[in-house]
């Protein structure tokens, strides 16, 4: 179910922030937060985020380590929230699906985000992934 993110500025500088303090290695996190009826279509409004760590430890893989994804479900799950988007960096490639990303990804149901560490500021994109392709998904920064 496609849907367009709103992303507080807030939540998308702690994900680069998360990206550039775990380089070399890749990061992981959630997003989580409401999907409603908007204009155009169905809007996601990301409310939290939720650093991961990676269990792979490696720069060009991530594996969320089920500690940290439990205490994450289990907590976005109290305040009644839902995953919205997955997010990982990519510290030394662009911020592009690889296809390790499309063969483990987590839903075809959330965007993922990726953060690049080639750039400065590093930069984001957002996308649907399905186990063979990928698409970009919509998403806006928002002050709120």
């Amino acid at each position: 179910m496609p849907f367009r993110v709103l992303l507080p500025r807030i939540l998308l500088e702690e994900m680069v922030c998360h990206a550039c303090a775990d380089c070399p290695v890749e990061c992981c996190g959630l997003l989580a937060g409401i999907v409603e009826d908007g204009e155009g279509g169905k809007i996601g409004r990301a409310m939290a985020r939720y650093p991961l760590v990676n269990a792979a430890a490696s720069p060009i893989e991530f594996e969320s380590e089920p500690r940290s994804m439990f205490a994450a479900v289990r907590d976005l799950t109290r305040r009644g929230l839902d995953i919205l988007a997955v997010y990982h960096s990519h510290p030394t490639s662009e911020p592009v699906p690889s296809k390790t990303d499309l063969a483990r990804n987590y839903s075809p149901d959330v965007v993922n985000f990726i953060v690049s560490l080639t750039t400065t500021p590093p930069t984001v994109r957002g996308w649907w992934l399905t186990a063979v392709d990928y698409r970009e998904a919509e998403w806006e920064v928002v002050a709120i």
